[in-house]
């Protein structure tokens, strides 16, 4: 037995001599078609004189009219010197996973197809087998999407970056970010490396006790202790710094990583509009009510929504810096894309003193959205509510819509108004009518999966996964869903 002499493909694709002269020509195709989605048997002139498809699908592509034309015709001008290197009997330098070429479709796009080549002695044809590639096609353009919207996402975030950049050097007025628990600076404006240093050197990585006067660093240190702990501005006035002069400055806390880090804003204290200006903020006088050792993000409002009290996992939650920026604000103003979900929770809450499992969108202090989970309760002796908000788990975990063809599926859709977004609920119900519709089809084509997309509009591929996330590999005709 001698085996083909491979012009290009995978190693041990072998067709014994005596096999070809025995078989027909249909025969032939017909048994290469078997692991292939497009086979030809090429003459010597680069005619094709047979062709044979493994899927209806192919047919649209028009492959079927391409028998009596040469092979270099029925492909997109860059594919034919590929194609003339492939039917090449000279050439030894064949790549090993054949040759990607794109037929021309009217009014269609073209078909990527990667062909390989093999001959025989004696035998009057080259057997051209193809393995066509839409959906791998598709997979890489989605790729080449999504890194493009990555990239664009990754140039919004260094030109938003510049611009705080910008106005972190540019203003007149000394910033110093300072590590909340190391006390040393994280970042400093140039007015700051002005105002503190001799040398207007860069101050990262020094230690702000450095920067003050002896006398003043204790003075200095219980203000950022202060500071760290307390939800308004800490307010320090005429304390000499290392270089003799007398300046004022401001502190405010935010939080960064999970860290509470201290924000000062320092000026000569000869500057009273300055000091004027940083004192506006008004005291918030909430008391603490200890929710603190809460291990989720809990925030305490009143019936109208309007925050009392919150735990720190609530600030990192929304990235507030300070418990300032949350008491007083209505809760609603963090579901600005879901404030009738939020309207809505509230209202149940008047009749459930406990709503478990509500979902929503919440919108935290850097535009960022994330999906979360709420729990409710109403206290009904101090007319307060306890909402504890957790980031949402996996898909499994959400609530479902009914499944299609129960007696109260419509029953199931309506209690789930008021727990479900509007939004989410009508994804969830597209996913509920295409698999009704490729049930359907499987029950009128009696599980022909490639008749089954054909009537769908579906390429096989896409109907194979489809299949697969609805849990229907397995499917059989006769279920009483075929429509």
């Amino acid at each position: 037995m001698k085996p083909l002499n491979g012009h290009s493909g995978t190693d041990g694709f072998a067709v014994a001599d005596s096999l070809l002269k025995t078989l027909d020509l249909d025969s032939i195709g017909s048994l290469v078609s078997l692991g292939a989605d497009v086979v030809m048997l090429i003459d010597h002139s680069a005619i094709i004189s047979q062709i044979y498809l493994a899927g209806n699908d192919l047919a649209d592509y028009g492959l079927a009219k391409t028998v009596g034309k040469r092979l270099q015709d029925c492909v997109t001008m860059e594919s034919v010197p590929k194609i003339d290197s492939m039917l090449s009997a000279g050439s030894h330098h064949h790549p090993v996973r054949g040759y990607q070429v794109n037929h021309k479709c009217a009014g269609k796009p073209d078909l990527p197809v990667v062909y390989s080549a093999y001959s025989a002695k004696d035998f009057p044809y080259t057997i051209v087998v193809g393995r066509e590639l839409r959906q791998q096609m598709h997979d890489q353009q989605r790729l080449v999407q999504t890194q493009l919207e990555l990239e664009a996402d990754y140039r919004e975030l260094k030109e938003a970056e510049t611009r705080y950049r910008t106005a972190f050097k540019v203003a007149t007025v000394a910033y110093v970010m300072l590590d909340g628990e190391r006390r040393t600076i994280l970042d400093a404006n140039p007015a700051a490396a002005s105002l503190l240093s001799t040398t207007a050197a860069p101050l990262s990585g020094k230690s702000i006790r450095d920067l003050f006067g002896k006398h003043e660093r204790d003075r200095l240190g219980d203000a950022i202790s202060e500071a760290r702990h307390s939800p308004n501005p800490v307010h320090l006035d005429g304390i000499s710094i290392a270089k003799g002069q007398s300046i004022s400055l401001t502190l405010r806390s935010y939080r960064e990583n999970g860290i509470t880090n201290v924000l000062l804003a320092l000026w000569p204290s000869e500057q009273d509009l300055e000091s004027k200006r940083q004192r506006t903020e008004k005291p918030v006088g909430i008391a603490e009510i200890g929710l603190a050792d809460l291990p989720e993000a809990v925030v305490q409002t009143d019936t109208d929504g309007v925050v009392l009290a919150a735990n720190t996992l609530f600030l990192d939650l929304i990235h507030a810096p300070s418990m300032a920026q949350v008491l007083g604000r209505n809760v609603a103003s963090w579901f600005t894309g879901a404030s009738i979900d939020i309207r809505v929770l509230y209202t149940r809450l008047l009749d459930e003193p406990c709503v478990r499992g509500f979902t929503s969108t919440l919108t935290d202090n850097l535009s960022a959205e994330s999906a979360v989970s709420i729990s409710a309760r109403l206290n009904p002796t101090n007319g307060t509510v306890q909402l504890i908000v957790m980031p949402q788990a996996t898909s499994a975990e959400r609530l479902t819509i009914p499944s299609p063809g129960v007696s109260d599926q419509a029953e199931g859709f309506s209690a789930l108004v008021g727990k479900v977004p509007l939004k989410d609920l009508m994804r969830e119900s597209l996913d509920v009518i295409e698999k009704i519709c490729i049930e359907a089809a499987l029950d009128q084509t009696n599980n022909n999966r490639a008749y089954a997309a054909e009537i769908l509009g579906l390429s096989r591929q896409s109907l194979y996964i489809k299949l697969r996330r609805h849990g229907l590999e397995d499917y059989r005709p006769g279920s009483g869903q075929a429509s």
